[in-house]
């Protein structure tokens, strides 16, 4: 349930949202209201054909791209199934066909995650703002200062032996939403504390823009390009650090970074453990239960 209207600040408007390179070409489609952009495409790319024009080998990420967003989501998700509203911010998929199997998009949230601080960060800066406190949290999370900004939730849909779509849902605070960090107990975040007024339009230009290289690159190239750019803005990189799953901590060391292959490296009693994202929630050790 969500616990405010949709700021009217934050209206999206179809004819303003120009994104530039390869998302200049991509349909995008703005509704007033919706369950979940990730299960509309979810549902769309499921019975959509395949693009005649995607690539036979490799990875061919911009291929039959399309951009769906929501002013308000009644059913919106991000990891674990956690509620997503998206009442203070943008919300939106894009869904993408990959020449690859659902295996070789590992790390991909991460990838997405450096194309979105990359896009705040440079909206932030062109408009008199500062992106110093931006930082990535393994493996689906943008925060400012430990509080969270944006999630990222990546789904796939197997068509076919080297045929997957993958649908990337995002969700970015525009303000900080306060009466949401009081029901759920814990920090959040918005755009407004690193630039002033941000124009909802122009952030998701740029956003779209953003996501339309770095999808280019993670198709050709996977996530090795991205590890230090990651790093270079990573939460916990050095930090003790708490593993959770189910409400117990399953791992408590320091964290040391990710791989090319998305695996978070923690380091405990003298050996280097790697996790893959699956079920568990990573919190700096001082933190309480998640």
């Amino acid at each position: 349930m969500s616990l405010a209207e949709p700021s009217a600040r934050w209206r999206l408007s179809r004819e303003h949202i120009r994104p530039t390179g390869a998302a200049a070409a991509w349909p995008v489609e703005v509704v007033d209201a919706t369950g979940s952009t990730n299960a509309d495409l979810m549902a769309a790319v499921r019975d959509a054909a395949w693009p005649g024009h995607a690539a036979q080998t490799g990875l061919a990420p911009l291929a039959g791209a399309r951009v769906l967003a929501a002013q308000h989501q009644s059913a919106g998700r991000g990891r674990q199934g956690r509620p997503w509203s998206g009442d203070h911010g943008l919300t939106f998929s894009v869904a993408c066909a990959f020449a690859g199997e659902p295996a070789q998009l590992g790390g991909l949230s991460l990838a997405v995650g450096v194309a979105v601080a990359d896009a705040v960060a440079a909206y932030a800066e062109a408009n008199g703002g500062s992106a110093q406190a931006l930082a990535l949290k393994w493996p689906n999370d943008v925060q400012i200062a430990g509080r969270k900004l944006a999630g990222i939730l990546v789904e796939t849909v197997r068509c076919a032996p080297g045929q997957t779509w993958a649908v990337i849902g995002i969700g970015l605070n525009l303000e900080r939403p306060r009466a949401l960090e009081t029901a759920l107990g814990r920090g959040l975040s918005g755009v407004e504390e690193l630039v002033d007024a941000p124009e909802p339009n122009a952030v998701f230009s740029a956003l779209l823009t953003s996501l339309g290289e770095h999808l280019q690159r993670f198709g050709a190239l996977g996530l090795a390009p991205f590890v230090a750019p990651f790093a270079a803005r990573d939460a916990f990189a050095g930090q003790r650090v708490r593993l959770w799953q189910d409400g117990a901590v399953v791992l408590e060391g320091v964290a040391q970074g990710i791989d090319a292959h998305g695996r978070l490296a923690i380091e405990s009693c003298g050996r280097v453990q790697w996790i893959h994202s699956g079920e568990v929630s990573l919190r700096a050790a001082e933190d309480a239960q998640p």
